[in-house]
């Protein structure tokens, strides 16, 4: 009896969730492999495929990218040529991380444009963790497959994770399609339970969901879900114009000097019809720090075929003369619009006076109320914030958080000389042992951390169960916020709604005399053959303070193109660097050398 009620529950329940699902507003429709006409389940080994590649960096809760397809995949209404791959099961055609709590997808919160094959809460951290990630494009350029493999959930044991998970998305422009594969799968993971299954497009206002109904349910094992693309669409015809960007790609905040130059006011607009528009109306304005409009006009774009961006430029200039945070914020005005959610952006400017000794960098425009608490389960992990500074050289003196629980934490400040910008090189770090909560906490440091070029990164890390950063919930929100996890630093999952409340006091520097481009001194530098096509020697020369000592190559908007860690040996001595590779145009070659630098410029030529 119970042999023949356990075979009759597995058969129910192969037919409960045998099902297409479907159309949405587009006409997209999927099946899966229990379905008698659905795709049949085939799993594809990429790593053993000469031209794979693995990607590298994903932690937990965090996003790699992006990656190029080498082909444009028809997309809804729209071609897409790049994507990133999320930690936690799921590809992007534009920025972003989702963690938990997963959303049901479609879902109008950033970021859009997702398939999520298997969003849940996974982990590529721990020690001796399985997980891997790779992804492969076909020799014909047709192809897609990115593969998450014995990728496990993140648990608070003593490894920190727990189950395994192998599953895959393929992408193909032979007919629009998009497939999953579960080789297999844990049904539930520790904090988030089943896996939120489906795709969305670029507004998040269409896509599917599966399986039918409001309801998480992780695959099974050995199964397939296939989303067809419509013959013909259900929509021939969208209008549609979107905000992409203010100022910057990420509409990330900036510090300006006030009574400075007046400040241009820029942002990116697309067209995402699936035609051409005439010329629309942008809309700007801006309002001061104690919430004054005190911009309000427009601009208008030029004639603009389907997916066509432009950047504008407004008439009117932001002339700051009032410390703190200013609201820019754009709006597109294409009539027929049928997708207003994505019509809007809003972006921090923060001014400060440049004249002071010590001047405060932070996203928080004095407000020390209305705020929410974030700390990690199990005192792991910690917050992070980028700031760019508003002149060069300057001198990072203070730290300061906002602590809504006290109890013992750390603050590290970084460089941001690492793949794509984000963090690498440690500057600084200071240990807080008893905080206050409910005020700022300031950490003077040691020594002042001289910035030259570029930004930073300052951290707040957990040293304990017990302490929380407070995070603001007041506009304007900078965007310049991420969350750390085993030294892996993801984009904050809840920028779109909270600012940590993190800043540091700086002031101005002057570089002594004779350090930099100081030929005469004991520590020297020369490039040659100068220009150079090919391998050009870096002769260099360190002087006997026993100080570890670098060369940096960087390109024209001060991005690291190459390091070499050169130890702290005295003397003259000679690496080799192939600048064959590298873009025509001109570099530079800095030694580093405790405080001091000495700067060559090396021309790349063909």
């Amino acid at each position: 009896m119970r042999t023949l009620l356990t075979i009759f529950l597995l058969l129910f329940s192969v037919n409960m969730f045998a099902a297409t699902g479907g159309p949405d507003d587009f006409g997209y429709e999927w099946k899966d492999s229990d379905e008698p006409d659905g795709p049949d389940y085939n799993w594809i080994d990429i790593t053993q495929y000469f031209n794979s590649t693995e990607v590298k960096l994903l932690g937990d809760d965090n996003s790699r990218g992006p990656f190029a397809m080498n082909f444009n995949f028809h997309f809804y209404w729209y071609d897409v040529n790049q994507f990133w791959v999320g930690s936690n099961g799921y590809i992007m055609f534009e920025d972003g991380q989702i963690a938990s709590p997963f959303p049901l997808l479609p879902n109008v919160l950033l970021p859009n444009n997702v398939l999520g094959a298997c969003m849940n809460d996974l982990t590529f951290l721990g020690d001796d963790n399985p997980a891997e990630c790779w992804y492969w494009v076909s020799t014909n350029l047709d192809t897609l497959i990115v593969s998450w493999i014995n990728v496990p959930f993140f648990d608070t044991n003593g490894n920190g994770y727990s189950g395994s998970n192998t599953f895959q998305i393929i992408v193909s422009a032979v007919d629009s399609s998009i497939t999953y594969q579960y080789k297999a799968v844990d049904p539930f993971s520790p904090y988030s339970g089943s896996s939120s299954v489906g795709m969305e497009n670029y507004s998040g206002l269409d896509g599917l969901h599966w399986p039918n109904g409001n309801s998480f349910q992780t695959p099974n094992d050995l199964f397939a879900i296939k989303f067809y693309y419509p013959n013909p669409p259900s929509q021939d015809v969208v209008t549609d114009a979107s905000m992409i960007y203010n100022d910057n790609p990420g509409t990330g905040a900036i510090f300006i000097p006030t009574n400075a130059d007046p400040f241009n006011l820029t942002a990116m607009v697309r067209n995402y019809s699936t035609h051409s528009v005439n010329p629309f109306n942008v809309q700007c304005k801006v309002f001061s720090p104690s919430g004054q409009l005190i911009i309000d006009n427009g601009a208008y774009t030029d004639t603009l075929e389907s997916t066509e961006s432009q950047l504008l430029t407004f008439p009117s200039t932001l002339a700051a003369s009032t410390e703190g945070s200013y609201r820019f914020i754009t709006n597109t005005q294409l009539s027929g619009d049928q997708a207003t959610g994505n019509n809007d952006m809003q972006m921090e400017i923060v001014a400060v006076d440049t004249t002071q000794t010590d001047i405060w960098l932070g996203y928080d425009n004095g407000v020390t109320s209305n705020y929410t608490s974030i700390n990690w389960i199990g005192g792991q992990g910690g917050i992070g914030s980028y700031f760019i500074p508003p002149f060069y050289p300057c001198a990072i003196t203070q730290l300061h958080y906002f602590l809504s629980s006290a109890g013992p934490f750390s603050g590290r400040v970084f460089d941001d000389d690492g793949v794509s910008g984000l963090p690498y090189t440690v500057l600084d770090s200071v240990y807080v042992g008893s905080p206050l909560s409910g005020v700022w906490n300031t950490i003077t440091l040691t020594d002042p951390v001289i910035i030259e070029d570029g930004g930073f990164y300052v951290s707040w890390d957990m040293k304990s169960t017990s302490v929380s950063l407070a995070c603001l919930l007041t506009l304007p929100l900078s965007n310049r916020c991420f969350e750390i996890f085993d030294n892996i630093w993801g984009i904050f999952r809840f920028r779109e709604t909270e600012d940590p409340m993190i800043a540091v006091s700086i002031e101005k520097y002057s570089i002594p005399t004779g350090i930099q481009q100081d030929q005469d001194a004991s520590s020297s530098l020369h490039v040659f053959p100068n220009p150079a096509s090919d391998v050009v020697s870096l002769l260099y020369t360190l002087d006997e303070r026993n100080e570890s000592s670098s060369i940096r190559i960087t390109d024209l908007q001060g991005r690291m193109v190459k390091q070499y860690d050169l130890g702290t040996k005295a003397g003259t001595h000679q690496v080799s660097f192939d600048v064959s590779a590298l873009p025509v145009g001109c570099y530079f070659a800095t030694l580093i050398s405790g405080d001091a630098r000495t700067t060559q410029k090396l021309v790349v030529g063909k």
